[in-house]
């Protein structure tokens, strides 16, 4: 899987490369809120729209790596406690069990 995605990522970077050799000289204008800017090589737009989209990728999978990580917690200390529970159960005698029920039967 690791080849496939370099792979794509090899083309991805020949396509970007081939684009911004073709149009090289295309000048456009810029407009900002507060500010404009007359001639901007096309290539430099199409390369900081390409780095604000890797950075907005990378903030978002961090953002979800670290809610994952949180629910992994959750869901070891969820399987801890179940484990302790079951072998307080695999302690006890039938007496007990049997005890347990039957006062659980009365209180219904």
């Amino acid at each position: 899987m690791w080849a496939v995605r370099y792979l794509l990522l090899l083309i991805l970077i020949v396509v970007i490369l081939g684009f911004a050799v073709l149009n090289s000289s295309q000048k456009v204008p810029i407009n900002l809120p507060h500010r404009e800017l007359p001639d901007v090589p096309l290539t430099v737009v199409i390369l900081c729209a390409f780095c604000v989209g890797l950075l907005v990728s990378f903030v978002l999978t961090v953002a979800q790596t670290i809610k994952m990580g949180g629910e992994v917690k959750n869901s070891q200390k969820k399987a801890r406690h179940l484990e302790m529970e079951l072998a307080a159960l695999r302690n006890r005698s039938l007496e007990d069990i049997d005890k347990l029920e039957e006062s659980e039967v009365e209180s219904e």
